[in-house]
């Protein structure tokens, strides 16, 4: 009896050993992608928060670290583009990104649902109004959609593509 007891007792405290993490990735096709990217979709952004950040409050600092790529500030995370904008997501609130033009006035805000993916993120112009509709199924892809619905970039890693598979903005 002592033998089964001590070979169980092995077993149940090898069980653990044993086990598989499974990684798996989440896919889509675009309409399951739209269809997801919509549900619940907030077609304005209070003009409170829009207003909060016209200005680049940090501008002097961030331009002296322009096309460095993507940048740990202490407080915040910037971004450049290709386009000659730039993004500012801070840490006490990883839900807003802002982005600036290069002359540090308010181009657009993106309000995310999550900060882990797969996760959505609403665009909107300074009026509040939507601007663009992304899904992000992992870290280095996303689509986004107008506010139609129509399908108009996949980004891949750091370079968005158009329909055609054009590039059309690069961030650093």
């Amino acid at each position: 009896m002592k033998k089964v007891v001590y070979t169980v007792l092995i077993l149940l405290l090898t069980l653990p050993l044993c086990g598989y993490t499974l990684k798996g990735g989440v896919t889509f096709t675009v309409e399951q992608a739209r269809k997801e990217a919509f549900a619940d979709v907030q077609y304005r952004l209070p003009q409170s928060i829009i207003n909060a950040h016209l200005k680049d409050p940090n501008y002097k600092e961030n331009m002296k670290t322009k096309r460095k790529g993507y940048i740990d500030m202490g407080d915040r995370y910037i971004a450049f583009y290709s386009d000659d904008t730039y993004a500012i997501l801070y840490k006490n609130n990883m839900y807003y990104e802002y982005y600036y033009h290069l002359n540090g006035k308010l181009g657009m805000v993106g309000k995310r649902t999550s900060t882990s993916y797969p996760a959505k993120s609403y665009k909107y112009d300074t009026k509040g109004k939507l601007q663009s509709v992304i899904l992000y199924i992992r870290k280095g892809e996303s689509y986004s959609f107008t506010p139609s619905g129509q399908l108009s970039a996949h980004w891949i890693d750091n370079k968005c593509y158009d329909l055609n598979g054009n590039l059309i903005i690069e961030r650093y």
